[in-house]
């Protein structure tokens, strides 16, 4: 057994025919440890190159990493500056925000006392202020304090474009009220009947006279002193042939006297339209206009809604 241990193996080197042969003897366990010592050393470098392979991988992930790293630091930078321009820019739109308030009536002219006064003090860490976003070096990019304060600026202007919203939202309405309030003459003359008390033409008596007579040429053009609906267009005893319009708002008005109409009942008129004509029917000594504002169906005085003098 021990030879089949200790087996040799013998090589021979044959050069060429006239040359001497060379033999060489090698043991098998000397075979085994080249093989060993191959396979080894083909494991060493192998591990080697591998190593070598995968830090290079690192070394160009960490690269990028930094590139990355870098960028968002950068990024981050922009935004916070960007978040302290938008803040300023919000304080402002506040300030023009009250004084809109202020001046539609939606608000008291106390309010602009408080605009830009208060907020954290910028001295104490963490207070959340702004411009603490603007001293961060590069190298440590402020996640911790820009995100709340994006946040505090998005709320602001949600704030501010809810507010505008319902500025907005009143304007329209007080256009609409404007555009439904009797402002203009419904025709040209002189008033030859005034609102109040007087003496009646025809019966002598004392009355309230709640309307204006307007004086002017038969056949002259009736116009609408304000948007509204035409509820009603016919002949009435004392009236003749009369228009009420109702304006919206509380506002109603009456015309009397007319020769004839130029709108039906139910349509739409804006202001300046044409409704009708001067005329004398109904209980009329001469061509006029018998002229009527009620408010929630008050008689109120014409003449104060007439505001083209």
């Amino acid at each position: 057994m021990n030879d089949k241990k200790t087996r040799k193996y013998s090589i021979i080197v044959v050069s060429d025919a006239t040359a001497t042969n060379r033999e060489f003897t090698v043991s098998s366990k000397l075979i085994r440890n080249a093989l060993l010592g191959f396979s080894f050393l083909v494991f060493f470098f192998g591990f080697i190159l591998f190593s070598y392979l995968t830090m290079t991988l690192d070394e160009q992930k960490m690269r990028r990493l930094e590139l990355d790293a870098k960028d968002k630091r950068e990024k981050i930078s922009e935004m916070a500056s960007t978040i302290e321009v938008l803040n300023e820019r919000l304080k402002q739109m506040e300030i023009y925000k009250e004084r809109i308030m202020v001046a539609t009536g939606l608000t008291s002219p106390l309010a602009l006392r408080e605009v830009g006064i208060g907020g954290p003090d910028t001295s104490i860490e963490g207070g959340g202020d702004f411009s603490s976003s603007a001293t961060v070096l590069p190298g440590a990019p402020p996640l911790k304090n820009s995100l709340p304060e994006a946040a505090d600026v998005r709320d602001k202007a949600l704030k501010i474009e809810n507010s505008l919203k319902t500025v907005e939202k009143y304007v329209n309405q007080q256009k609409l009220r404007l555009a439904s309030t009797p402002a203009i003459w419904p025709t040209r003359g002189y008033i030859s009947g005034s609102f109040g008390n007087r003496i009646h033409p025809f019966t002598g008596r004392h009355e309230f006279h709640g309307a204006i007579d307007i004086a002017t040429q038969l056949g002259n053009k009736i116009i609408a002193p304000a948007d509204g609906v035409v509820l009603v267009a016919e002949t009435r005893d004392y009236y003749g042939k009369m228009i009420i319009l109702d304006h919206g708002f509380g506002y109603i008005t009456r015309y009397g006297h007319l020769s004839g109409y130029n709108v039906k009942e139910g349509q739409r008129v804006k202001r300046f339209d044409v409704i009708g004509y001067v005329g004398t029917t109904g209980r009329s000594n001469g061509p006029h206009l018998h002229y009527e504002v009620r408010y929630y169906e008050k008689p109120v005085n014409p003449f104060d809604f007439i505001l083209d003098n």
